[in-house]
């Protein structure tokens, strides 16, 4: 017993990896601004939804301000989960990064340390810094407390929602690190694809729950969504059913989401950590798991195994831009992944447009009573819960890969070479700009394809449905317009640029990628919660002037571009005019994104010599 007392010991809280790493760390500066901003950022949904909730007003009644609690506890709550999901694994990329730069991991190969050990020491060292960032919350969940209508269990419940998500991110970040599947880029990787997951699971449950007989139950989904596990402990108009017609395992999955997401959550990282710590030391000898085939490799264009030749290719006048554009992602995950993404969105507006036509997607009846309820409610919903994924999908890219453009070339040496030939400041960052906004025109043709597909099947068949603008009713309005297909690109390439800029700058900024990527993710995020929050209500209550100020948050604008009836003020009166109005909001929002984006480059190109000597350590 005492033996294993023991080994339970230094397994976990001894662990010489977990000391080492919690004693020296949260001592720098990024780990304070993390923290800080993870407080930030749950200190402004409470401000949003004190601003924007119900029941604030002086003649509220305690249980008017009840309600409000409730619905800002819940709002809180998920965006905590939310962020979570993004830190952690930002976390365990930073934790690889500096592994790999020092050399350590390879070292640990080397130790007495089992490999159990090695896994559950990088798994446990840097979770402790997520469970820090979810403690140091609980003062603002307490005082939300005073609003009644939340009971102390709810809090207890968010916070394992969360840290058992923190857990399954951490156990898949660990893995990929143990893989050598890309480091930094896999884990990003990663981050798009659970932002991805957890907005098209969502989406998937509101259409399945549109569709069924009692739309208040949970579905199958549920439990595979810590967002909708909340939802289920929170929401009483969103309940699991007290009994299934299935017992068992699938009674207990149906009945039981916060239950059922525990134990898939837990099932999940343990498989995974004893998966990770069988193949360590055997991964860390430079053995691979799967070799890829001749073929495959030749149909991706790779060169063969052992082979470092390769065909001459034609370099642009700016050799700068062509390396960005051309010579990014040649790896197969990179050629997949990239068209991949473009293959998915194309064929989600397919099926999308068929579910339509068709006729099989949810019908919703409007708030007025008397009225057949229609499809357009829930295509409009589908068309923008896909229009925000591969937006948000385009957004995070952009920002890693500029965030890295600098910082992965100083940390390699190749910006020291490059400064020695007759490349000037400028020549330098405006080519990275150019081409990294070039590269990704293959990920901003997603969104755009997505509503020239959507638009084209309007135009040809001529759709109409029943719009309903509080006590008015429009029953033969076009389902989309036409123009919606050119206003959104107008929008997004400046957009896009404007994200590519801050990742620059910052990335000349920071000495390492992570050190660049964290604020920038921080700065776009706050930008476009900002405008987007201001600018929804100006457009919804204020003519003209309230679309344009919107027309600058992406977020918010694909409401007016998918439905203005019911985001623009005074557009059922005079659509004309409004279409009009839309147009100019896009082309003013474009051109001011341009002006930000150059005032900022060439206020960097001025300092580029100064801030590039003084962290090489030469000034």
């Amino acid at each position: 017993m005492q033996a294993i007392a023991r080994w339970l010991w230094y397994l976990a809280p001894a662990n010489p990896i977990v000391v080492r790493i919690v004693q020296g760390g949260s001592q720098r500066a990024r780990d304070f601004w993390v923290r800080m901003g993870y407080l930030g950022a749950l200190i402004m949904l409470v401000l949003i939804g004190l601003l924007g909730g119900e029941g604030m007003g002086s003649e509220a009644t305690i249980t008017d301000l009840a309600k409000a609690g409730a619905k800002l506890f819940n709002l809180v709550a998920q965006g905590q989960v939310i962020l979570v999901c993004l830190i952690a694994p930002m976390f365990m990329a930073g934790a690889i990064n500096q592994e790999r730069q020092g050399e350590t991991f390879d070292i640990l190969l080397t130790t007495p340390l089992s490999n159990l050990q090695i896994v559950l020491g990088s798994l446990l060292s840097r979770l402790y810094f997520v469970i820090a960032l979810l403690l140091s919350g609980l003062p603002l969940f307490s005082v939300l407390l005073i609003f009644g209508g939340v009971p102390i269990r709810a809090v207890f419940v968010a916070f394992v929602v969360s840290a058992l998500a923190a857990l399954l991110v951490g156990s898949v970040a660990v893995t990929i690190s143990v893989l050598r599947t890309g480091g930094r880029k896999a884990v990003f990787v990663f981050i798009i694809a659970i932002a991805a997951y957890l907005v098209g699971s969502y989406a998937v449950d509101f259409m399945v729950r549109a569709s069924a007989a009692n739309p208040k139950e949970t579905t199958w989904l549920t439990p595979l969504n810590p967002l909708l596990v909340l939802l289920s402990s929170f929401d009483p108009n969103y309940r699991p059913p007290t009994t299934s017609t299935q017992g068992g395992l699938a009674g207990f999955y149906m009945t039981n989401p916060l239950g059922a997401f525990a134990s898939i959550t837990l099932l999940i990282s343990s498989s995974l950590l004893l998966f990770s710590a069988t193949l360590v030391r055997r991964l860390g000898q430079g053995e691979s798991i799967i070799p890829m085939p001749k073929g495959m490799r030749r149909a991706l264009r790779l060169a063969p195994a052992g082979e470092r030749t390769r065909p001459p290719r034609t370099v642009w006048h700016n050799p700068i831009a062509w390396k960005e554009s051309k010579a990014r992602g040649k790896v197969a995950a990179g050629i997949l992944a990239r068209w991949g993404f473009l293959a998915s969105g194309i064929i989600g507006a397919i099926v999308l447009v068929v579910m339509y036509h068709t006729d099989s997607l949810p019908r919703v009846a409007g708030p007025l009573g008397g009225r057949p309820p229609d499809q357009g409610p829930a295509f409009r919903m589908i068309l923008s819960a896909m229009l925000w994924l591969e937006i948000a999908i385009i957004v995070l890219v952009a920002i890693y890969m500029s965030a890295g453009s600098v910082s992965k070339e100083r940390e390699d040496g190749t910006l020291d070479l490059l400064l020695t030939t007759p490349i000037t400041p400028k020549y330098y960052v405006w080519g990275k700009l150019r081409g990294l906004v070039q590269f990704l025109t293959t990920l901003i043709a997603v969104p755009v394809s997505t509503l020239v597909i959507a638009c084209l099947y309007v135009a040809a068949t001529d759709a109409r449905v029943r719009y309903q603008v509080g006590t008015n009713v429009y029953p033969d309005e076009p389902l989309l317009n036409i123009e919606s297909m050119f206003l959104l690109p107008m929008m997004l390439v400046p957009f896009v640029s404007l994200c590519v800029t801050v990742g620059l700058v910052w990335s000349i900024k920071s000495k390492g990628v992570m050190g660049a990527v964290i604020p920038s993710v921080a700065i776009i995020g706050s930008l476009s919660l900002l405008l987007g929050f201001c600018g929804l209500n100006a457009a919804e209550n204020v003519a003209v002037v309230g679309p344009i100020l919107n027309a600058f948050s992406p977020v918010t604008n694909l409401m007016m571009i998918v439905n203005p009836w019911n985001s623009v003020e005074g557009y059922a009166d005079a659509p004309a005019g409004a279409r009009a109005n839309l147009f100019m909001a896009a082309l003013i929002a474009a051109g001011g994104y341009t002006m930000i984006v150059y005032i900022y480059l060439t206020a960097s190109v001025k300092n580029f010599d100064q801030t590039v000597r003084k962290l090489s350590g030469t000034a």
